[in-house]
């Protein structure tokens, strides 16, 4: 009997937004920490490279996964 909202469908643009965008934000901290780490300027960028594009990869998996 709990009043909690459903789950977000993977069709939900918010739910693709919040894929990439956290992806961005994890992988290009990640970059940034061993920008820091390495004395290196260039990681950053390549972290939120890869973190957009596993960001899209999740967003087209899931929707894959529901047809």
């Amino acid at each position: 009997m709990s009043d909690s909202p459903p789950p977000p469908s993977s069709h939900d643009p918010w739910v693709a937004v919040g894929r990439i965008g956290g992806g961005v934000l994890v992988y290009g901290a990640l970059g940034y920490l061993l920008d820091l780490w390495w004395g290196t300027s260039f990681m950053v960028v390549i972290g939120i490279v890869l973190g957009a594009g596993l960001g899209i990869y999740t967003v087209f998996a899931a929707l894959q996964g529901k047809s």
